[in-house]
């Protein structure tokens, strides 16, 4: 953590909390200062990850900034600083601090950051948290209320919680929308993709998805205080152990690049299935761990062992049976294949 991060997550209010897909939550303080009223739903959250990088988004006035390190202070973070009560003196000798970091070659180098283009969320997308709010009040038709009690009878039955992620629903009936959970994409605070999940039946696909490639899910959730990192193939896999998901069984450069500069130990669970061996051979070239947990044989992803082991189990077994020893590696995969 530099000292600007720390700075501002110093100065951000003690009433706070972590949102499951990595946001640091609290009373936006920028929304009295852009014609709203004092916001008091923790609506403002922040997003910062291990390389220093620090992003704002206000989900009520849509206040944003953001910080990299090794580049200015823009006016709109210097801005947001204020709105936390950070001093004056404080902000310019920290602006001071980044302009001379921005020019140093030796204390930083120039890297090419890879960067996810911002895309567009189906029309009429909230939060699920609001449509639980709309239904709650009574303000929602029967029909759209049958679709919430789809919706959420759909995450029941694969025993993951509503409020384990910061899940999405739109009632745009395009491509079926109105029939699938949304997936919300992060990359560094803002949303690159997403991915629609099927809850009724329909003639189309289980999962729509629309991000660009090379992107790996659930990267700015993850605890930078680990010291490994779990690789799954489907998001909700990711999500049920707060791991990172490829969003297939083959990982492409871009992918690898990105979770090598996690700088941790990377432990691969592959689905059990044909495609899940095409992902041990590549965790074996890239140097990775993968793990072997012995489930009942009907568990087929990280997901089912959650839903019939509970978390703590299933991460415990993951963690009990990783192998990085090639040998060892082939050796599982006979005895469990």
């Amino acid at each position: 953590m530099n000292l600007i991060q720390n700075t501002i997550l110093t100065a951000v209010p003690a009433n706070k909390k972590k949102t499951p897909s990595g946001w640091l939550s609290f009373n936006a303080p920028c929304c009295i200062h852009n014609g709203e009223t004092q916001d008091k739903k923790k609506r403002g959250g922040i997003m910062t990850s291990a390389d220093g990088t620090v992003s704002y988004h206000c989900f009520n006035c849509g206040y944003k900034a953001s910080y990299v390190i090794g580049r200015r202070l823009t006016q709109k973070m210097r801005q947001f600083m204020g709105y936390l009560g950070i001093p004056d003196d404080t902000i310019k000798k920290l602006a001071i601090q980044a302009m001379r970091e921005e020019e140093s070659d030796t204390k930083y180098e120039k890297k090419k950051f890879v960067n996810f283009k911002k895309r567009e969320l189906p029309n009429i997308t909230k939060p699920l948290e609001k449509w639980l709010e709309e239904y709650t009040v009574g303000t929602m038709s029967v029909e759209q209320k049958k679709k919430i009690d789809n919706l959420l009878n759909y995450l029941s039955g694969r025993g993951i919680g509503a409020d384990w992620y910061d899940f999405m629903y739109s009632s745009s009936k395009h491509w079926d929308v109105d029939k699938r959970l949304l997936i919300p994409f992060y990359w560094r605070g803002d949303i690159v993709g997403f991915t629609g999940r099927m809850f009724e039946q329909s003639d189309k696909v289980k999962y729509y998805t629309d991000v660009q490639p090379g992107y790996v899910f659930n990267m700015d959730a993850q605890d930078w205080s680990r010291k490994f990192v779990i690789v799954t193939e489907g998001p909700f896999d990711a999500i049920t152990i707060s791991g990172v998901s490829i969003l297939g069984s083959e990982i492409n450069d871009t992918q690898r690049e990105l979770i090598d500069n996690l700088n941790r130990q990377v432990i691969v669970v592959p689905d059990r299935d044909a495609p899940g061996e095409k992902l041990i051979n590549q965790a074996i070239e890239f140097g990775w761990s993968v793990a072997f947990p012995e489930w009942d044989e009907k568990v087929e992803d990280v997901a089912d062992a959650v839903l019939k082991y509970g978390r703590l189990f299933t991460m415990q077994s993951i963690l009990k049976s990783t192998e990085k020893n090639k040998l060892k590696i082939d050796l599982k995969r006979k005895m469990y294949g």
